[in-house]
C-alpha cells in the first residue's frame, strides 16, 4: 500500500504549487512530476516511483452562467492516458507519459484563439459564436542519472500538438506545435535537499480561415483585438491567416533544512510575435509576461501525533502589450495574491491523518489601455479554509477533501471615458466579473484498492462558484480512474 499512499502525498504537493506553463498557455495537466519537490524532475529516484506503468482516463466538465465574456457557455474534456517509470541498466531512470485528450467547448464567443482569458487581449476573431473542438496528443519523457549518492541530474521534454475547428460559419482552424524542455540538478543529503532547475518553451499557434470562401455569397466580419477597446473590424475576400508565438525561458529553486525550513521559488519569462497574412506577413503587435513565485513553510511539532506548518506565499505576473508600428506599449495588466496561514497535520493513528489548514490572502488586479486611457483596478482579501482526511483500511485508502474560499472584493476604481462599443460588450463584463464578492465550495473524494497486482484509483472532484446576491453560479466536475501496475 506504500504505492497508494504516495499518491495523497502527490495531491497535497500538487495543490500548494503554481500554475505550470502547459496549464496557463495551453490548458494541459501535465502531472508527471506533480509529487515531486517544486516539479523538479532531478527529483525522481527508484525510492519514490508511483507505480511501474499506469493507465488513466479523466473527464472535466464545466460551465455556468457566472463566466468571463471569452469563456465557453460549457466545456467537456476527455484525456485518456498511459505512464511508465523504468531504470535502466546504465542507472539512469526513464520515466514517460503519452496521452490523447478531445475536447468540446460549446457557444465560446468571437475569438479563434485556443486558449483565451490570459489576461493578455491580443486576439482574432470573427462576428460569430460557435461550438469548438479539439483533438490532441501530448506527452513527456524524463531522464534521471545519479552524478553521485547525493547528486542527481535529469532533463524534463514535453511536447504537444493539437487541432481545433469551430463548427459554424466561417469554420476556422487553430493548430498548435509546443515545445517545453527542463534541465535540473538536485542534492540530497541525509536530512535536507536542494534543487535548481532551468526551462524553455515555445509554443506556436497556427490560425486559418479558408473555407469560407466555398460558401457563395457570404463574407465573414474579422476582428482584431489589441487591448481593452477599439477593435479593428475587416470585411474579408480573401483567407486570412494569424500566426502566434509564444518563447519564454524560466529558473526555479528549492530547498528543504532539516523537514524544518522548506521553500521553493519560480520566475519566468515569456514573450510573443503575432503576425497575419501566412506568406506575407503583417506585425499584428507582440506582448510579454513576467511571473513570479515564492513559497515558505516553517514546520514545526507541538506533539508525537500533532504538527503545526506555518506558511506563507506569492504569486506576481505583469503583462505589457506593443504596437506594431508605433514602438510604444499599449497595455499593461498585473496580478499579485499574497497568503499566509497555518497547517496543522493530525495523526492519531498509523493508518489515519487529518489536515486542517485556514490562510487570509490580499490580491488584486490592474488592467490599462495605454492608447485609449482606459483603466480599473480591483483589489479584494480572500479567506481559505481547507481540510483533508485520509483513512487506511483493509488495503483500501479513503481520501477525502473540502474547500471554501470566501472572497471579498473592495473598493475598485475605473477608468472608462474613452470607451466604446467592445468596451461596453466585453472589457466592463469582465470588470464585473471581477468585481463580485463570491464563495467557492469544494469536494473531493478518492478511493485507492488493490485487485490482484495492481491498484485501481477512482476519483471524482466538484467545484461550485456562487456570487453573493445573484442566481448566477459556475461549476466544474472531474471524474478520474487510475489502474496502477
Amino acid at each position: 500500500m506504500k504505492k497508494a499512499l504516495l499518491l495523497f502525498t502527490i495531491i497535497s504537493i500538487a495543490l500548494a504549487q503554481a500554475p505550470s506553463s502547459e496549464y496557463l498557455y495551453l490548458d494541459i495537466l501535465s502531472d508527471l512530476t506533480a509529487q515531486l519537490p517544486n516539479r523538479n524532475p532531478a527529483y525522481l529516484t527508484t525510492e519514490n516511483i508511483p507505480y511501474s506503468y499506469a493507465f488513466q482516463y479523466r473527464y472535466n466538465n464545466s460551465g455556468g452562467e457566472y463566466r468571463l465574456p471569452f469563456s465557453p457557455e460549457a466545456k467537456n474534456y476527455h484525456n485518456l492516458e498511459v505512464s511508465a517509470y523504468q531504470e535502466m541498466d546504465n542507472g539512469i531512470l526513464f520515466a514517460g507519459r503519452f496521452a490523447y485528450r478531445n475536447e468540446a467547448r460549446k457557444n465560446k464567443l468571437w475569438l479563434h484563439n485556443a486558449e483565451t482569458n490570459i489576461d493578455i487581449p491580443f486576439y482574432f476573431g470573427d462576428s460569430t459564436s460557435g461550438d469548438f473542438n479539439l483533438n490532441g496528443i501530448d506527452w513527456n519523457i524524463i531522464f534521471s542519472y545519479p552524478l553521485s549518492k547525493v547528486t542527481r541530474l535529469a532533463v524534463d521534454v514535453f511536447y504537444n500538438v493539437d487541432e481545433q475547428f469551430k463548427s459554424v460559419f466561417p469554420k476556422p482552424n487553430v493548430k498548435r506545435n509546443d515545445l517545453h524542455i527542463r534541465p535540473a540538478i538536485s542534492f540530497q543529503g541525509k536530512r535536507s535537499s536542494l534543487g535548481l532547475m532551468g526551462s524553455y518553451f515555445q509554443f506556436k499557434e497556427d490560425i486559418e480561415t479558408k473555407k469560407y470562401s466555398l460558401e457563395q455569397g457570404r463574407s465573414p466580419i474579422f476582428m482584431r483585438i489589441r487591448g481593452l477597446d477599439r477593435s479593428l473590424l475587416t470585411y474579408a475576400e480573401t483567407s486570412e491567416e494569424r500566426l502566434q508565438n509564444i518563447q519564454g525561458y524560466g529558473f526555479s529553486a528549492n530547498f528543504d533544512l532539516g523537514g524544518r525550513l522548506l521553500g521553493e521559488t519560480n520566475y519566468e519569462y515569456s514573450q510573443a510575435q503575432i503576425t497575419d497574412g501566412g506568406s506575407y506577413p503583417v506585425e499584428q503587435g507582440n506582448w510579454d509576461m513576467t511571473r513570479f513565485y515564492y513559497h515558505v513553510d516553517i514546520k514545526s511539532k507541538v506533539t508525537s501525533f500533532l504538527n503545526a506548518d506555518l506558511f506563507f506565499k506569492q504569486y506576481w505576473s505583469n503583462a505589457n502589450g506593443f504596437h506594431p508600428t508605433l514602438n510604444a506599449q499599449i497595455y499593461n495588466s498585473s496580478h499579485r495574491h499574497f497568503e499566509g496561514g497555518l497547517s496543522l497535520p493530525y495523526h492519531p493513528s498509523s493508518n489515519e491523518s487529518w489536515t486542517g489548514s485556514v490562510s487570509y490572502s490580499f490580491q488584486d488586479i490592474k488592467r490599462e489601455d495605454n492608447f485609449l486611457g482606459l483603466l480599473h483596478y480591483i483589489p479584494g482579501n480572500t479567506l481559505h479554509i481547507n481540510m483533508t482526511y485520509a483513512y487506511q483500511g483493509k488495503g483500501i485508502l479513503y481520501e477525502l477533501t473540502s474547500a471554501y474560499n470566501d472572497i471579498k472584493i473592495g473598493e475598485s476604481i475605473v477608468y472608462d471615458a474613452m470607451s466604446d462599443w467592445y468596451y461596453d460588450m466585453i472589457t466592463a463584463e469582465e470588470i464585473a466579473y471581477y468585481s463580485r464578492d463570491r464563495k467557492v465550495l469544494q469536494a473531493g473524494l478518492k478511493v485507492t484498492f488493490p485487485v490482484k497486482d495492481m491498484f485501481i484509483a477512482l476519483s471524482v472532484t466538484y467545484q461550485d462558484v456562487n456570487p453573493i446576491n445573484s442566481d448566477a453560479s459556475y461549476h466544474s466536475a472531474q471524474t478520474q480512474i487510475d489502474i496502477m501496475f
